[in-house]
């Protein structure tokens, strides 16, 4: 029953935006009362097994008072997500991601950006964040050798071959290179990261530690959250007081700025 009258919410309040390259993204729009307010912009992690993609942390943010972008992925093996990228090696879903963003920020007229998201939307709001100069970037639990992560065990190889079209090194390489290549090759004003994990999860010592080192190498202005939870998916119970505390801080610092 929840799960049907779940579904009816998400589909009342979703809307459909076609980019210039015809590809289509369901969105959630929340706008702020305030014309000067930030944009919010929310990627979403992998669903729970069985189900297909959701929207993330729409009652986390319901009380923060900034235009919230929320945007789906319900793309690639059993729409469960293509982290935002690509369908059989065709990257028109990055370029529609970029559309809808920057078409929402001009409509608005809004001056500052926060990307946010855990996991594969960690992932997300890394990559997009660092490549449309957001102003902050909240990152929970992210990965980051894109490819390494989705070849690691089989189980993971038709996500990977939905992406890509294949399972091939080269692809595997190409999806290693987005991330670090964005905070390697940034340059100007680079965007405050707030990253959030766990030491005790397998997902530090692959991605997460690496990460942080290459962000502090490349100067980024960092602050950690770190936690002692050994499961990965229990980011989704630990993120959001550190996000929450974030934003509060962020938008509370913008609003003395203005």
């Amino acid at each position: 029953m929840k799960k049907s009258m779940a579904k009816i919410y998400f589909k009342l309040r979703s809307r459909v935006y076609k980019a210039p390259n015809k590809q289509k993204l369901n969105y959630i729009l929340e706008k702020s009362t305030q014309d000067d307010a930030p944009l919010i912009v929310i990627f979403s992690a992998f669903p729970r097994t069985g189900m297909k993609a959701t929207y993330n942390y729409l009652r986390t943010l319901k009380d923060v008072d900034a235009h919230k972008l929320f945007i789906l992925d319900n793309f690639g093996f059993q729409q469960r997500g293509a982290y935002y990228l690509a369908e059989n090696g065709d990257f028109k879903i990055r370029v529609a991601v970029e559309s809808i963003i920057a078409d929402v920020q001009k409509k608005l007229a809004t001056k500052n950006t926060i990307f946010i998201g855990t996991s594969k939307g960690g992932f997300a709001s890394l990559y997009f964040g660092i490549k449309m100069k957001a102003d902050y970037i909240i990152s929970g639990a992210p990965q980051y050798k894109l490819g390494n992560y989705l070849s690691d065990i089989p189980e993971k190889a038709p996500v990977l071959s939905s992406i890509m079209g294949n399972t091939d090194k080269s692809s595997i390489d190409q999806l290693n290179a987005l991330l670090p290549t964005k905070i390697k090759e940034a340059s100007g004003a680079l965007p405050k990261v707030y990253v959030h994990y766990s030491e005790q999860e397998h997902t530090y010592e692959e991605h997460v530690k690496d990460l942080i080192q290459d962000l502090s190498i490349a100067e980024y202005d960092l602050t950690l959250d770190i936690c002692d939870y050994k499961i990965h998916q229990e980011v989704s119970q630990f993120f959001p007081p550190f996000l929450i505390q974030s934003l509060s801080q962020i938008i509370n610092k913008l609003k003395i700025e203005r």
